[in-house]
């Protein structure tokens, strides 16, 4: 067998055994009530193998209905028992020391006291010439340890004792002492007095009894170690079965050989010895290896383990560097976002400072303050005043997303009407649109809409989300509605243009993005509409969706609170710079 077979089997070995240490009380006490009951039908119907095993003395009444109690006591004081079950146990014990003690009081008075024939006196009296009825001393004492050790293992489950054990172990050992006599023919043994003995059948129930009893506790004594799942318990589980099984066979074959004449005594008991040794010495051979096997097991567990130890702590080493260089990266790219956001803030102002300067000249020359102006110049001028303002709502736009990127957009809650807040919106946009040919139509509800919010602010996304319908719309119609639907107000511009593709819908609302089109490309601006648009909604308290269908046309959707709450636009703002 090479070393690697031992770890496969050792897993399947424990699992069973312990599952089988664990079970063996009920199985014990199930089997002790089972013969008592078998015994008494034998006695009752006149059955005499059911009362004893061959021609051995047969077991007499009181001990089968001992047997029955010892069962059902120890069934009962299961662990985690009911308190009734608990308290019916300890009577059936009571009533087994009651009977053990009278009989021993019976061998030492050498008198009857009632209790040996209670139960079929007349076919006891027909079956037994010495002493009917009355159970022998041995059996009397094993049943005081059985019913002792039932009565402590309540106590010794509480203070994790082993005096319930050391009472099964003065059964174990009476009734073993009585199975060696039977099979060797000492009748000491198991008979302590001339004509009386235990019987062989009271003998093996002691030994399964006393065993069950034992083994209630497995955290504790010799099952402990039996039932261990480490290398004790392998090794014991080894060790046990040999060091009792073997001597017993050895010890019968010796005696089987001398009565058949096949060697002297003294050559039986050199092989004897012999048999002994070897055997032994093989039991201590293969315990060593199952250490060894074990030992080497361990110790690669333990490499193992120290591996994946340094392992865990080399990758907690590595992810607290890479945490580190993460935040020295976030700290920067904030850094250079503040810095953009800066600069964009102070080049748009001073961009829009001197564009100031060229809309009121470019207004002086076109009132004729400083001389006649003709068709031609007026129309050139007309020209120069539409790029100046182009130009002035690119710069607004930059500082106005620098200001909510920054964090420093001011929210300034009023009531409006919605009329208030479609109606001037279009009117800028007008011009434009009438420029391409095409109109804005205001679609409001029948009744009054009253709302608290920005207005200057929804004004300017309405503006932007019309500026883009008419950038991107050639022919076709433009539509601005809105409508009170619960507590919000959902304000919805419609074009007939280009439309956007769906894988677009998210990417059209980030900073400075445009989308790769001709069209796009030809209608300029600063890709900062949309994103400015989404975030002055989240200021707010709400959001901008779109849905659109390429060729067809698009539908922008703006999502307010009908009335502004204190704490929303400041959860907006956290979420708009998140976003940013």
């Amino acid at each position: 067998m090479g070393v690697s077979e031992v770890p496969e089997v050792a897993p399947v070995e424990r699992h069973r055994y312990v599952r089988f240490f664990e079970y063996l009380p009920r199985i014990a006490a199930v089997a002790a009530t089972i013969v008592g009951a078998s015994v008494l039908v034998g006695w009752g119907l006149d059955i005499p193998a059911m009362r004893g095993i061959g021609d051995t003395a047969p077991m007499m009444p009181s001990t089968a209905v001992c047997f029955i109690l010892s069962g059902l006591a120890l069934l009962l004081q299961s662990k985690d028992a009911p308190r009734w079950a608990s308290v019916t146990s300890t009577v059936l014990c009571g009533i087994i020391l009651l009977v053990a003690i009278t009989t021993a009081v019976e061998h030492l008075l050498g008198q009857n006291l009632g209790l040996d024939l209670l139960l079929f006196r007349n076919r006891v009296l027909a079956n037994v010439s010495q002493l009917p009825g009355r159970m022998a001393i041995n059996t009397a004492a094993a049943f005081v340890c059985i019913a002792i050790g039932i009565l402590l293992l309540p106590r010794d489950r509480r203070v994790n004792g082993i005096t319930s054990q050391v009472a099964s172990f003065g059964a174990i050992v009476i009734a073993f002492i009585a199975l060696v006599g039977y099979a060797f023919g000492v009748r000491d043994f198991y008979s302590m007095q001339p004509y009386l003995g235990m019987a062989l059948m009271s003998a093996a129930t002691f030994l399964v009894l006393g065993l069950g009893l034992m083994f209630s506790q497995l955290s504790r004594g010799l099952p402990g170690l039996v039932a261990d799942t480490g290398a004790a318990g392998v090794v014991a589980r080894r060790l046990l079965p040999g060091t009792i099984i073997l001597p017993f066979l050895f010890g019968m074959i010796r005696l089987a050989g001398e009565e058949a004449g096949l060697f002297s005594t003294e050559l039986a008991t050199s092989l004897f010895a012999v048999a002994d040794i070897v055997t032994f010495l093989l039991l201590v051979a293969w315990s060593a290896r199952v250490l060894r096997v074990i030992d080497r097991k361990r110790a690669e567990l333990f490499v193992r383990e120290r591996d994946t130890r340094m392992s865990s702590e080399r990758a907690r080493g590595d992810a607290e560097a890479a945490k580190a260089e993460a935040e020295a990266a976030r700290a920067e790219a904030e850094s250079a976002n503040g810095a953009k956001s800066d600069f964009l803030a102070i080049m748009s102002h001073e961009l829009r400072t001197p564009l100031s300067a060229i809309m009121g000249y470019q207004e002086l020359l076109a009132d004729g303050i400083t001389g006649p102006v003709n068709e031609q110049q007026a129309q050139q001028l007309g020209r120069i005043k539409a790029s100046a303002r182009h130009l002035l709502s690119l710069i607004d736009e930059i500082l106005t997303f620098t200001r909510i990127d920054a964090g420093r957009e001011e929210v300034t809650v009023e009531r409006a009407t919605l009329s208030t807040l479609l109606e001037p919106a279009a009117e800028i946009v007008e011009p434009l649109a009438r420029a391409r040919g095409l109109h804005i139509e205001v679609m409001l509800p029948p009744n009054p809409v009253v709302v608290e919010t920005d207005a200057m602010k929804v004004r300017q996304m309405i503006v932007n989300l019309l500026s883009n319908a008419v950038k991107f719309t050639d022919r076709g119609r433009i539509i601005l509605s809105g409508d009170q639907r619960g507590d919000q107000l959902i304000i919805t511009v419609e074009d007939t243009g280009i439309g956007i593709s769906s894988d677009h819908f998210e990417r059209i609302f980030e900073p400075f993005w445009q989308v790769e089109q001709k069209a796009t490309r030809r209608a300029g601006g600063t890709g900062l509409g949309l994103t400015v648009t989404r975030r002055l909604a989240m200021l707010l308290g709400g959001d901008v969706s779109v849905k659109s269908t390429p060729g067809e046309g698009t539908t922008f959707t703006i999502c307010l609170p009908i009335h502004a709450s204190d704490s929303s636009p400041l959860i907006a703002r956290a979420a708009a710079l998140h976003a940013g």
